[in-house]
């Protein structure tokens, strides 16, 4: 019965006793404790349900009562594992910025650029360090103008294929571009808009259009990214994770 046994006994079972598994366990072991004791899971006989009732824990249902054991037990550990690397990644770009300072009080110039790109090897090229600034866009008002400069080419186009002086199909690319510039859950698809730039089309409105969406571009967000590389037997550099769903 689950009812007579805890949730420590089924781990045992379940995994190999050595000592990597006692010291992960002995790790998750103190992290529940110091969680319970700011937030103890059981007061007076009572645990709090998801609608901030107390209920007895003898009326707990004993498939509930493992299943909080189950994503506490993982829950505390991972919420400590995201933190430090929360703070790594803060010493890594320190550390990187350093060396920058270096460069700059050697040579007078910046590394990279204003866009702060940057790509570091170790002297045998095993590992490379790469910072990069993703950017989130968005489109200002004038992407409706260009959105109706495009339609207006493509007319323009059908028109002169109609009368035999074009070869084009003006009525794939319109489908393509209406596609394009159709919401999706009250959202503009950035990149759907952007793919449109590389059509390469004999036609001074649709460079209009092209052009008027590249004045549209409004950059809401920038985040710095640091990523850690090793190279291969075949040497292709291949990234470290540390995005637990990629591992």
């Amino acid at each position: 019965m689950l009812g007579r046994i805890t949730w420590g006994e089924v781990t045992e079972r379940c995994v190999p006793a050595d000592r990597q598994t006692q010291s992960c366990t002995t790790l998750k072991n103190a992290l529940r404790l110091a969680y319970e004791a700011e937030n103890p899971q059981v007061v007076d006989g009572r645990m709090e349900n998801g609608n901030g009732d107390l209920v007895l824990v003898k009326n707990i249902h004993e498939t509930d009562l493992l299943y909080h054991d189950l994503v506490l037990s993982i829950g505390v550990i991972w919420k400590s594992l995201a933190g430090k690397i929360e703070r790594f990644k803060g010493y890594n770009f320190r550390d990187v910025s350093s060396v920058i300072s270096l460069l700059e009080e050697k040579y007078s110039v910046k590394r990279g650029g204003s866009e702060g790109n940057m790509t570091f090897f170790t002297f045998d090229r095993k590992f490379k360090l790469q910072i990069a600034i993703q950017k989130k866009i968005d489109f200002g008002p004038e992407l409706q103008m260009a959105e109706k400069k495009l339609l207006e080419a493509l007319d323009t186009m059908a028109t002169n294929l109609a009368n035999g002086n074009e070869s084009a199909d003006a009525a794939d690319m319109r489908t393509l571009v209406t596609a394009s510039f159709k919401l999706v859950d009250g959202k503009i698809r950035v990149s759907e808009v952007l793919r449109l730039r590389n059509y390469k089309i004999n036609s001074a409105l649709w460079n209009e259009g092209i052009d008027i969406i590249d004045e549209a571009i409004i950059v809401v967000a920038k985040k710095k990214q640091i990523r850690f590389y090793e190279r291969n037997e075949v040497g292709a550099y291949v990234a470290i994770p540390l995005d637990i769903a990629a591992i």
